[in-house]
């Protein structure tokens, strides 16, 4: 049965119309792709966030003013310590070596320390601090950026630490500490129940959780009574 010549012209069409489509189908969803509008803002993550926060708050020039605590500036005091420093940039201060700041200081440097350091009770930090050996953070110290350390770390009651705490050794919290974001450690992490760590406790090692308040077990027969 012959094909009606109508209907071999629409089908010749729509081959051809196909054809069509399939030879230039590439070009057509090159044309159709939304365009690149340029560059966009990206998001902050929550740590940066809090780091430029952090920064924000510095109102005390640690290279020129004198603190209030003091009245000496932190190159007077390093000085006073018997430590060497070098002045990275406006805001950062090396210091060379060990380093144990007395109580009550207050400062706005980033401060890195190549070697082991101790803060005071009740010192107040501006900025973050880094150091390549173990750290001790005294009694009520405020640190309002990131506590970074090589070695061990020991933050003692009630101290303030507003960034993120990271060890490559072990942490240990004491009683009443807050801790603004988390603590990551390769070693172990001791805190007591009343500690605060406001995100996420990481480490390989374990996790202690020491109950508040404190029991002092006798260590002798003798002192049972």
């Amino acid at each position: 049965m012959p094909l009606d010549p109508f209907l071999i012209t629409i089908l010749l069409i729509a081959a051809t119309l196909s054809f069509l489509v399939l030879a230039f189908l590439p070009s057509i969803v090159e044309i159709l792709k939304p365009r690149d509008k340029g560059p966009r803002r990206m998001l902050r993550t929550t740590l940066q966030k809090r780091i430029v926060k952090s920064s924000k708050q510095t109102f005390i020039n640690s290279a020129s003013a004198d603190t209030p605590r003091t009245g000496k500036n932190l190159q007077e005091i390093l000085n006073d310590l018997g430590v060497k420093s070098i002045k990275i940039c406006n805001d950062t201060t090396r210091i060379l070596g060990d380093v144990a700041f007395p109580p009550n200081l207050e400062f706005s440097d980033n401060i890195i320390v190549e070697g082991a350091l101790t803060v005071g009770d009740h010192c107040v930090f501006h900025g973050s601090v880094k150091a390549r050996g173990n750290v001790l953070v005294g009694s009520r110290a405020v640190i309002n950026g990131n506590l970074v350390s090589r070695g061990n770390m020991d933050i003692q009651d009630e101290a303030v630490i507003d960034g993120s705490v990271h060890a490559e050794g072990s942490v240990r919290l004491g009683e009443k500490v807050s801790i603004g974001l988390s603590v990551v450690a390769k070693g172990d992490v001791e805190l007591h129940e009343n500690s605060e760590v406001k995100q996420n406790i990481i480490t390989p090692g374990i996790i202690r959780v020491l109950k508040y308040p404190k029991v002092d077990l006798p260590s002798t027969i003798d002192d049972i009574g």
